[in-house]
């Protein structure tokens, strides 16, 4: 791991596409009484900021990340990795279905902080978005976390640029890249990143994992408008494509389904566990 000042200016007032905001205000709309319209998305490779206050702080500039991170990277000939710097990631095949895998550091991504480890997210895209997973569960994981807080191909031409790397291949996501071009375009209204900024990962359940596919129940911990906490589950389905972990999309217009989380069993995982 070497260090590698990669320090951007944040993305100002961005509409969120993505089902991961979407649905977390539908499901809290009773509970949520933000007036914001927008998020300062913060450098994606950056220290995270405390999640209870990443409306109002921007991230240290300093980051650790692997030797062979880069933005430019080009995707290599093997078929089973998509990023020279997979070759760095930690290939332990050890279950995360019942305990949780370490992380080195969550660092700022997107609407709020996502996991950095030798499990993956080593190869930054232009867009700040992080992918280069490793081909186990850890690294699916890490994907799921990553991917429900930080893929949004509706806020610029270089998150655009996501969609192909990021989503798996299908009529879905053709659709989900249309619909992004329209926000992009000012022809259709994209919802606010409130609520995903002002949620904080507590846990994960597994569903079910193999090698070409995993499923993630992630938990997250949203203040409510009298001043409690209210939970929400977050479904994440993965395919591994072309090298790399690539989200399936819930359909061709939401990437994730929500609901309220109901209590069921998970595993304690995120930035403040």
């Amino acid at each position: 791991m070497s260090t590698q000042d990669t320090t951007q200016e944040p993305k100002a007032r961005s509409k969120w596409f993505g089902a991961t905001v979407m649905l977390l205000a539908l499901v809290l709309v009773g509970l949520l009484a933000w007036g914001l319209r927008a998020f300062l998305l913060p450098s994606n490779d950056e220290p995270a900021a405390d999640p209870t206050t990443a409306t109002t702080q921007t991230a240290p500039s300093s980051a650790t990340t692997p030797a062979s991170a880069s933005a430019t990277a080009a995707p290599v000939e093997d078929a089973d990795a998509a990023w020279d710097c997979q070759a760095d990631l930690s290939d332990d095949a050890v279950s995360v279905a019942d305990s949780a895998p370490v992380v080195e550091e969550w660092v700022a991504g997107g609407y709020n902080v996502i996991p950095f480890s030798e499990f993956g997210g080593c190869e930054k895209r232009p867009s700040g978005l992080r992918v280069g997973f490793a081909h186990t569960e850890a690294g699916s994981l890490m994907a799921a976390a990553t991917y429900a807080m930080a893929l949004d191909p509706s806020v610029s031409e270089e998150a655009a640029g996501d969609v192909e790397v990021a989503i798996a291949e299908g009529r879905d996501r053709d659709r989900l890249a249309e619909k992004a071009k329209r926000i992009r375009d000012g022809l259709e209204q994209g919802a606010d990143g409130t609520a995903s900024a002002a949620s904080t990962l507590i846990g994960y359940a597994q569903d079910f994992y193999s090698e070409d596919a995993a499923s993630y129940r992630l938990i997250y911990e949203v203040p409510t408008s009298d001043g409690l906490v209210g939970q929400v589950s977050l479904q994440a389905d993965l395919m591994w494509e072309d090298g790399d972990w690539k989200l399936d999309p819930a359909s061709g217009t939401t990437f994730m389904t929500s609901d309220l989380y109901q209590g069921q069993p998970y595993i304690e995982w995120g930035p403040k566990v």
